[in-house]
């Protein structure tokens, strides 16, 4: 279920609301918290403004969040950790490219951010989006095709996004 205000970046190459916020169920009880744009909270470990984002799960026994461009913390009934996880293309990308080689030779060896995978992220967002437009719960996974875009274009009022930091406030505003 989630909310999301602002029309500015729904002009941009990468479309979306200024700000959007859902709570996500999943079937093992977890509870996923997503959060993105204007309106989230700032990071002041992520330098872009694109990267301040956090996405995070919550079950009985505790949290964890990561944050784009800025690490992670989790916290559980054992103790609490964090650590750094920032994109190092130099480090990270040889593997990721050997990945892609090694499923081209062996279809068995199907690479981690195959379309299958990358598409529950992207239905997460999707079925967020459409939870905004027609109000509600939107269950998974999705069974029709649906023009976000269009559906938030027609539903997102003319009101300006609430800033949650001052940094944003050159991207969203010009000033």
């Amino acid at each position: 279920m989630a909310q999301a205000a602002g029309r500015i970046k729904l002009a941009d190459n990468h479309p979306s609301p200024d700000y959007i916020s859902g709570v996500v169920q999943f079937a093992n009880g977890v509870r996923g918290y997503y959060e993105a744009g204007a309106g989230a909270p700032d990071q002041p470990e992520v330098a872009k403004w694109w990267g301040k984002c956090r996405m995070g799960a919550q079950g009985t026994d505790g949290f964890a969040e990561v944050l784009t461009n800025g690490g992670w913390r989790a916290v559980t009934k054992s103790g609490s950790w964090s650590g750094e996880g920032v994109m190092n293309y130099d480090l990270d990308m040889p593997p990721y490219i050997q990945e892609i080689a090694d499923w081209l030779i062996d279809s068995r060896k199907v690479h981690q951010c195959n379309f299958e995978s990358a598409y529950k992220g992207a239905e997460i967002m999707f079925a967020l989006q459409q939870s905004v437009i027609n109000g509600g719960q939107v269950a998974l996974p999705l069974l029709a095709a649906t023009d976000e875009q269009k559906g938030l274009k027609e539903k997102l009022s003319e009101q300006k996004v609430l800033l949650s930091s001052p940094v944003n406030s050159k991207e969203f505003f010009g000033a």
